[in-house]
């Protein structure tokens, strides 16, 4: 089983884990009252989408669950003050409205988010997923926010062969 970190808001987190529901990923929230509960588990993934302003305390664990962990998905909107040394084995996907992130979107409307994947990556099985865009259909009943959509679409890159299923 896959364990994935999630330092998120209740909310986010809540959506991310009601649209996977797979049995061989399992989404933990890490906030501050779980952070010393959860510093011995080794994450596979670790997903920053909310401020480490709030984090203060814990910022030398947080740090220390990242290092561990294979694959790091950044929010480049957000505000996070600690850096991995380019000697770690992580690998870092940042994703965001940013023109610079890994992922980021090209175009949205009320019926699709147009997804754009600007560097290569390796996902957990080693192939190389390979620069391009990818439409993504959204439902009318839709209650995930863009940066969630983003957060599913990289989970879907590196850990499924299957393409996103609308969302």
């Amino acid at each position: 089983m896959t364990f994935i970190g999630v330092i998120s808001d209740h909310k986010s987190f809540d959506n991310i884990n009601a649209y996977l529901k797979k049995d061989e990923i399992k989404l933990i929230n890490i906030n501050k009252k779980s952070i010393g509960n959860i510093k011995n588990i080794k994450f596979e993934t670790i997903i920053i989408n909310s401020d480490l302003n709030n984090f203060k305390q814990e910022e030398y664990a947080i740090e220390q669950l990242c290092l561990k962990s294979k694959y790091l998905f950044i929010n480049t909107d957000v505000n996070i003050k600690f850096s991995i040394s380019p000697k770690s084995k992580v690998n870092i996907i940042t994703y965001g409205l940013n023109q610079k992130a890994t992922v980021t979107v090209s175009s949205i409307t009320e019926t699709d988010i147009l997804i754009y994947l600007q560097r290569n990556i390796k996902n957990a099985k080693g192939k190389v997923i390979e620069v391009g865009e990818k439409m993504i259909n959204i439902n009318e009943n839709n209650k995930l926010k863009t940066y969630e959509i983003l957060m599913i679409y990289i989970i879907f890159l590196i850990y499924y062969d299957t393409i996103i299923k609308p969302i």
